[in-house]
């Protein structure tokens, strides 16, 4: 009894070189999801917490499953910095690692009233064969207080590709309104950011841009095949369209070429916008990309049966039932502590079954629909 009250003591005393008390909430019975505590002095708590628009960094302390780790924190995210719950970056100093990763979000999932839309999201485009990052949800306290329920978020970056083996030569990442398009006003270097390599080079984008814009109809796939996979676009744009993730097709995903002289292919990223459309949404969601894939009448029609192929085989509720009950068990108890999801804002369960209902009607929508669709 004595040696385990000095380890509760050593644990106290570690934290304590921060100005702010450490406080109990009930955060701290959690038994079914990691428990992140996280202390910054005082100062600079106060700095961050009035300077979440701008990416004000600081240096912080936290502690996960036992171990103790320093770290640099600062506030991320985008529309989100504008919301009562807003997101975090972390990155480990000395060379530490938590669940394999250096540095990671904490992402606040503003749009997702369940906190399961990454978990099915992520395991419908893993069955298609795209990389999705790695997530696991976690408990947040920051000097005391609960912060609440957050997905923790593989960063795609150079370790992302470096841990699966995976080669890259570029890597742009979409950040808001982004155009394929020079038909009207487009400057990609707004829209787009260039993360592999850090450069100011547009060139390849430019050239698939230009492609789309002048390939013609009668040889659109051989043309265009040359700058994006078509085929793997069209099995994302389908499953993105049936979950209707809005932030899908013109913002929050990566274009990825393997080799300069391989054609781009797509990285999905961050889903708290799937399933927040009507379940009558758009049988496709819009970008330019699309619109011109469906001026090939064949590749319409690929589209379509790929669409009803997906809704007998992935987007069903035997196959993702299981993965919202199984989560749902997990973070249920966490969720009614999030003040900003729980505590009478939302009834979990109520959210779940709006999400399968969901799921159910907007398969249905599908099925009925897809076959007579023409496009935009």
């Amino acid at each position: 009894m004595k040696k385990i009250r000095n380890i509760l003591l050593i644990s106290l005393l570690i934290f304590s070189s921060c100005d702010e008390d450490v406080i109990n909430t009930p955060s701290d019975r959690l038994r079914t999801i990691p428990l992140m505590e996280i202390q910054i002095p005082q100062e600079e708590y106060v700095e961050l917490l009035s300077n979440k628009i701008v990416d004000f960094e600081t240096s912080c302390r936290l502690s996960y499953n036992g171990e103790i780790y320093e770290a640099i924190i600062s506030a991320s995210g985008a529309g989100s910095r504008y919301l009562d719950k807003w997101a975090f970056r972390l990155k480990l100093l000395n060379g530490k690692l938590i669940e394999g990763l250096n540095e990671f979000n904490l992402s606040a999932q503003a749009y997702d009233p369940t906190g399961l839309y990454t978990t099915v999201a992520s395991h419908l485009y893993r069955q298609l064969g795209f990389p999705t990052f790695f997530s696991r949800h976690v408990f947040v306290k920051i000097n005391g207080k609960d912060y609440g329920l957050y997905p923790m978020l593989e960063r795609v970056d150079e370790n992302f590709f470096i841990k699966r083996g995976a080669r890259v030569s570029e890597l742009f990442k979409l950040s808001f309104d982004a155009r394929f398009s020079f038909e009207e006003t487009n400057y990609p270097q707004f829209s787009f950011e260039k993360k592999i390599p850090d450069d100011n080079n547009f060139n390849s984008l430019i050239e698939f841009i230009l492609a789309r814009d002048t390939s013609k109809s009668n040889v659109l796939e051989s043309s265009l095949s040359k700058f994006i996979d078509i085929d793997k676009y069209l099995e994302y744009h389908v499953l993105t369209s049936l979950m209707f993730n809005s932030d899908g097709f013109t913002n929050n995903f990566f274009l990825v070429k393997e080799s300069p002289t391989s054609p781009f292919k797509v990285i999905p990223w961050d889903f708290d916008k799937c399933f927040t459309r009507p379940s009558t949404a758009p049988l496709a969601g819009y970008n330019q990309i699309i619109t011109k894939l469906f001026t090939s009448q064949n590749l319409l029609q690929r589209y379509k049966e790929l669409a009803y192929l997906l809704t007998e085989t992935v987007y069903t509720e035997q196959n993702i039932f299981p993965a919202i009950d199984s989560t749902a068990a997990v973070i249920k108890d966490a969720y009614n502590l999030d003040s900003y999801l729980g505590k009478g804002r939302y009834i979990f369960d109520d959210e779940i079954q709006k999400l399968k209902n969901y799921i159910v009607e907007r398969r249905k929508y599908f099925r009925d629909n897809i076959n007579s669709y023409q496009g935009f």
